[in-house]
């Protein structure tokens, strides 16, 4: 029998080419066979043991086989069957075959549209799928920040794409952006970015002119831990929140020297470099609409969480069943999104 080395110097040999046409058969061979989704509901099963009726919320629930390698469960309480899917992003998934294939278009940072050509599922279809995905990632984010922390925000532009009851006139470019029109018009969302020294990363969305005390109060509520070092630039409301927050340190410095010269400890490099980072990761997708804006932060922070994993694919299923609550969370955001026709 040929060890994994021996294959690999067999598959070396191969032009450049057939290299290529032999890995889309076995990974269409192996999204067929539905082996990494199966593997990934093992690993789930094993973590929880038994998943608790998304029904009536009872632990007294006994498993009933499996159905397309997906274990079946009925509850003693409420008598419902369910499955290990139940609730979860591939609730109901007619096309679980192409999820594999999905998963690593969205790795690869494809636009919607480029996806559903390349699946061959219609613009709906790939537009639902990216965002039954994303709803699972919310509770992903850090529970609490402690330590020293950056935190800065970065500026985007409010953008209405997609939305078919615009107040004004559409643009036509997206350079046409003006931050001020008006006294009450909105035209920018802040991303309130804080970042951990040990890399942990906690973005949220501010659809706001400028960010003030009572915005940075609800981005920060409850997640910064007792003697936690805020480091910040010299923006009005971070002193204030800080005035207000004594359990907490503030160091600022001014947004241009980026290092403090008498500590270098204090910077705003990691947070900067994150900046970056976002744009860099937002900039495939031609513009997000600004209300799906925090769906696409928690994507970059949490793909940011396992990029060194080497089973990534594996990694998101894992992720989405074991948040029971990501089907409702998507119906939800659904009552407010865009239905695209085509």
């Amino acid at each position: 029998m040929k060890t994994s080395q021996d294959i690999k110097v067999l598959f070396n040999a191969l032009p450049v080419g057939t290299q290529n046409e032999l890995l889309v058969d076995l990974l269409i061979e192996q999204e067929l066979k539905g082996k990494v989704l199966e593997e990934a509901s093992q690993i789930v099963v094993k973590k929880r043991n038994k998943k608790p009726c998304p029904h009536c919320s009872s632990a007294k629930v006994y498993r009933r086989g499996k159905q397309r390698g997906i274990q079946m469960y009925r509850c003693n309480d409420c008598s419902k069957w369910y499955s290990e899917t139940t609730g979860t992003p591939l609730y109901d998934i007619k096309l679980k075959s192409k999820w594999q294939s999905y998963l690593n278009c969205m790795e690869q940072g494809m636009p919607i549209k480029k996806i559903a050509a390349k699946l061959n599922i219609s613009i709906q279809t790939s537009f639902d799928w990216r965002h039954k995905i994303l709803s699972s990632l919310s509770q992903f984010t850090p529970t609490e920040l402690s330590g020293q922390v950056e935190c800065d925000e970065l500026e985007l532009a409010l953008s209405s794409k997609g939305s078919k009851s615009l107040e004004r006139k559409p643009k036509k470019r997206g350079t046409d952006f003006k931050r001020n029109q008006g006294k009450d018009i909105i035209t920018t969302v802040q991303v309130v970015t804080a970042v951990q020294r040990n890399g942990e990363k906690y973005l949220r969305a501010v659809q706001t002119k400028r960010l003030s005390k009572k915005d940075i109060e609800k981005v920060f509520e409850g997640k910064l831990a007792d003697n936690t070092t805020l480091i910040t630039d010299k923006h009005h409301s971070y002193k204030a929140f800080a005035k207000d927050n004594p359990s907490i340190k503030h160091k600022s410095l001014l947004a241009k020297d980026h290092v403090d010269e008498k500590d270098k400890t204090i910077h705003l490099q990691s947070v900067n470099n994150t900046h970056k980072q976002v744009r860099e990761f937002l900039k495939p997708f031609n513009g997000v609409s600004s209300k799906y804006l925090q769906n696409y932060l928690n994507w970059y922070a949490y793909m940011d969480k396992i990029r060194n994993s080497k089973t990534m694919i594996k990694q998101w299923f894992v992720t989405m069943l074991l948040i029971d609550q990501a089907y409702s969370l998507f119906e939800l955001f659904k009552q407010n999104a865009v239905i695209i026709r085509t």
